[in-house]
């Protein structure tokens, strides 16, 4: 009895109370507006590659995919507008779309979305990839 006294006051000391799960809670849903400047930072060549990798599943091997989204983009100048839509909880990872709009050609979206990752949401490996080659028209390599 006293081992078992023992444990359970161990496992309470540690967080492990009543209430508590083993995994992380998920973080805070963000809103679209702060998935869009979370990804336009990751999209940004001059944020240095370790906050972007931050925010990536794949973390510094997901840099180069999004150095070719950046730089694909960047030829484009001002005629390419985008913005995340839609944010919505869906288990371990936040879905959503990414509305990129071309002038003359109108509004098309993309399903994409974010992993929880430790309590921080990163953007996917798979949507990494989406935007690199049906937004972007780049390559891929996460």
């Amino acid at each position: 009895m006293r081992a078992v006294l023992a444990a359970t006051a161990s496992i309470l000391a540690m967080g492990g109370g009543i209430g508590t799960g083993i995994a992380a809670a998920a973080p805070p849903v963000p809103s679209a507006d702060q998935l869009t400047s979370q990804l336009r930072q990751v999209l940004s060549t001059g944020t240095p590659d370790d906050q972007r990798a931050a925010a990536l599943q794949g973390g510094q091997a997901a840099v180069p995919t999004a150095n070719n989204i950046a730089n694909a983009l960047n030829r484009y100048g001002g005629m390419v507008n985008w913005s995340v839509q839609n944010p919505a909880l869906n288990g371990n990872q936040l879905d959503a779309q990414l509305a990129v709009t071309i002038p003359v050609f109108g509004t098309k979206t993309h399903d994409i979305n974010w992993v929880n990752d430790g309590g921080t949401w990163k953007l996917s490996n798979a949507s990494a990839c989406v935007i690199a080659t049906q937004v972007a028209g780049t390559d891929c390599t996460v």
